[in-house]
C-alpha cells in the first residue's frame, strides 16, 4: 500500500514531542512478554483499590448511561467548592488533571510564549507548552533535592506567561515548604500565571502541609490548583481530577476548552462517594506511608540513592541507563518506571504497591 500521509500535515511542534512515558497495562504487558505480572509499581496506582462506596456508586449508576451527564458536574462542583470554602465558579472537572493542564495550555499559550517548570518534571508540564510554539526553561532541583527556590525566582524575572510546577514533585517526591512557597509567589508578577499541582497532596505527612490556594490569594496572584481522584483515591481507571482557580473567569474560559463532557456520569458518582469514604482514604495514605519509608530504606541498604519523598513512590538511582533495569525486571514480571528526562535517564521511579508487590519488586531487584 502506497504512503499518502503528507510529511507536513503535522505541525513540526507535534511531530518534535517525545512520546509520552505511559505506564504499560497488565494485558499487554502479558500479550508482550508472555507472563503474568507479578508486581505492577509503574503508575502510582493505588493497591487498595477505590473506596467500597465509589464502586457501589458506580454499579448503581449503570443504568443510566444511555442518558448524558451534567456537562457542568453541579453537585461535584459545589461539594468542592465548599471544602475549599470558595463558590462552584471557581473549580472546574476533567477528564482527570492531564485533561485540565491540556485545557489550560490550550485557554493561555501563544507561540513563543515563556513556561517555567521544575526538572525532573511530569512530561506534560512541559510538552504542553512545547505543542503550542512555547519556549520552556526547567529548573533542575538542588542537589539535596530541595526545591530550587532562587533559580525560579530568577527565571520569574522574566514575567513568563505560566509558572507550573507539582509538590510533591513527580517523579521526584520531595515537597515544597510553605515559606519556599511563599517566596516563589510572591517572585511572580501578577502577569504570571500560577498553576500548581498537587495531585499527591493526600500522601504529604501533615506537618508539611499548606493552603496553597489561600496563600496564592493572600499575594493576589493569578493561580490555579489541580488535584486528582487517580491517585490516593484509586479511581485511575475512570479518570477524574478537578482545578480551583482564584478567579471564576479563568474557569469559564477552561470550560471552553476542555472536553464539555470529560466527566462521564459513573466517574462523578464515584469521586463524590470516594471524597465523603476519608477512612478509606486514611487506611491508603497510611499504607502508602509506611511502605515508602520501608522501600527506601531497603533500597538506601542496598547501595541506592534515593531522593526524598512524601508521595506513593520512590525515585531511585540505578547507577546505569535506568531502561536496562526496567526491562530486567520485567523479565522478572515486575513494572516500575524507568525515567528518559535528562539528565535523570539513570534513575527510575517505583510506586508503593502491597507490601507483597513491594517484596517481589526488591527480591527481584
Amino acid at each position: 500500500m502506497s504512503e499518502t500521509f503528507p510529511s507536513d500535515l503535522v505541525r513540526k511542534e507535534i511531530a518534535e514531542l517525545p512520546d509520552y512515558n505511559a505506564g504499560l497495562a497488565q494485558d499487554r504487558f502479558k500479550a508482550i512478554y508472555g507472563i503474568e505480572c507479578r508486581a505492577k509499581l509503574d503508575s502510582n496506582e493505588s493497591p487498595l483499590g477505590p473506596s467500597p462506596r465509589a464502586v457501589s456508586a458506580m454499579q448503581s449508576a449503570s443504568a443510566g448511561v444511555w442518558r448524558y451527564p451534567d456537562a457542568a458536574n453541579t453537585a461535584l462542583r459545589e461539594k468542592i467548592a465548599a471544602q475549599f470554602e470558595t463558590t462552584p465558579e471557581h473549580v472546574i472537572f476533567g477528564n482527570g488533571s492531564e485533561d485540565l493542564i491540556g485545557a489550560l495550555f490550550r485557554t493561555i499559550i501563544r507561540p513563543k510564549d515563556h513556561v517555567v517548570t521544575i526538572c525532573p518534571s511530569f512530561g506534560l508540564h512541559e510538552f504542553g507548552a512545547l505543542a503550542f510554539g512555547a519556549t520552556v526553561t526547567k529548573v533542575p532541583f538542588n542537589t539535596d533535592w530541595s526545591f530550587p527556590v532562587e533559580g525560579l525566582c530568577d527565571a520569574l524575572a522574566s514575567k513568563p506567561r505560566l509558572l507550573i510546577f507539582s509538590s510533591p514533585s513527580n517523579p521526584a517526591g520531595p515537597v515544597i515548604t510553605e515559606d519556599e512557597f511563599r517566596t516563589v509567589v510572591a517572585a511572580a508578577d501578577p502577569a504570571t500565571l500560577i498553576c500548581f499541582d498537587e495531585a499527591y497532596v493526600e500522601f504529604i505527612a501533615p506537618e508539611h502541609r499548606f493552603d496553597a490556594m489561600a496563600i496564592m490569594a493572600e499575594l493576589g496572584k493569578p493561580a490555579l490548583t489541580l488535584r486528582t481522584f487517580s491517585k490516593a483515591y484509586g479511581l485511575a481507571g475512570v479518570r477524574v481530577g478537578y482545578g480551583v482557580a482564584s478567579d471564576a473567569p479563568l474557569i469559564k474560559a477552561l470550560m471552553k476548552t476542555r472536553n464539555p463532557f470529560g466527566v462521564n456520569a459513573l466517574a462523578a458518582c464515584a469521586a463524590s462517594e470516594a471524597i465523603d469514604d476519608q477512612a478509606h482514604l486514611a487506611q491508603v495514605v497510611q499504607q502508602a506511608t509506611h511502605e515508602r519509608d520501608r522501600v527506601a530504606a531497603a533500597l538506601a541498604a542496598k547501595g541506592y540513592d534515593c531522593a526524598p519523598t512524601q508521595a506513593n513512590f520512590v525515585f531511585f538511582n540505578t547507577g546505569a541507563p535506568a531502561k536496562l533495569l526496567t526491562e530486567a525486571l520485567r523479565a522478572k514480571g515486575v513494572l516500575i518506571k524507568g525515567w528518559q528526562e535528562a539528565p535523570y535517564e539513570t534513575w527510575a521511579r517505583v510506586t508503593m504497591g502491597s507490601a507483597q508487590e513491594n517484596d517481589i519488586f526488591l527480591d527481584a531487584l
